[in-house]
């Protein structure tokens, strides 16, 4: 039943873009039509495989794609900074065989000048784990030792959620380490904004805990573990260097005051 389903959806996809096909990307048309887990996510989400629901899902997902240009933007789209600050890496798989995407909370920071390329770079982080863990699904692990609530952004937390229901079947938990006292009430906060499904596979940790799900090997050192070599993508540009982003010398000066990191280069 699961692969006439499949092949169903298909075939409804197939009439959509024969009409629409301006609002899908080329990628995401070529991968409904070859595998399985893209078509198959979204009937599995419904609890009754309703097939017209999974589609009108599938639909919605894609053409957001498309129209925020997920596809569009590369590793290097993005600041070195914005990787090494908050520590985005995917690396290593926990107990169960998920991909485990590694994240840092306590340099976290809002700047209206970066509002639309940090939703971009949320949005690129979310669909390069995504499409690197297929149908094994993936674990988010976020260290918030030292964070304080200069880090809380309750829009971008909003934002982070929203989107979660473009991938359906994907994340499969998220693991908040080292919560501190201060960030109870923002962390309530924050759980009040997802689904009742969504809360259940979040959870928060001690450090020391983390190695009954994940072998040591793939934790951070910081987080007790015995990896000291980051993941990180190759030919990153630091922000400085990013002129397309058309920022002041006043902000840029700003942003490498803040975070304690000497500027790249002097225009």
């Amino acid at each position: 039943m699961a692969n006439e389903s499949i092949a169903r959806l298909r075939q409804m996809f197939e009439d959509e873009i024969a009409n629409n096909a301006d609002l899908y990307h080329s990628i995401d048309i070529e991968r409904v039509r070859t595998e399985d887990w893209q078509v198959k996510r979204f009937l599995l989400d419904q609890p009754d495989m309703d097939e017209k629901k999974a589609f009108d899902n599938l639909c919605k997902a894609l053409q957001w794609k498309k129209s925020f240009g997920v596809h569009d933007r590369t590793d290097q789209s993005f600041p070195k900074e914005f990787w090494e600050l908050n520590s985005v890496e995917i690396y290593g798989r926990d107990n169960e065989n998920r991909i485990i995407q590694w994240e840092l909370y306590r340099n976290q920071r809002t700047f209206p000048e970066l509002n639309d390329i940090t939703r971009q770079f949320i949005s690129h982080c979310l669909e390069r784990v995504d499409r690197t863990a297929g149908e094994d699904g993936f674990i988010i692990i976020t260290d918030s030792n030292g964070a304080g609530l200069a880090n809380v952004d309750m829009d971008v937390a909003r934002y982070k959620i929203s989107i979660i229901d473009y991938y359906p079947g994907g994340l499969r938990g998220q693991y908040v380490i080292d919560l501190p006292w201060l960030l109870n009430a923002a962390f309530k906060i924050i759980l009040s904004f997802m689904s009742e499904r969504l809360k259940k596979i979040v959870s928060t940790m001690k450090s020391n805990e983390l190695s009954k799900c994940v072998d040591s090997k793939f934790i951070p050192v910081c987080l007790g573990g015995t990896r000291e070599k980051n993941a990180f993508p190759n030919d990153l540009i630091p922000l400085d260097q990013h002129s397309s982003l058309n920022l002041s010398e006043q902000f840029l000066d700003r942003f490498y005051k803040l975070h304690k990191l000497p500027r790249p280069r002097k225009m």
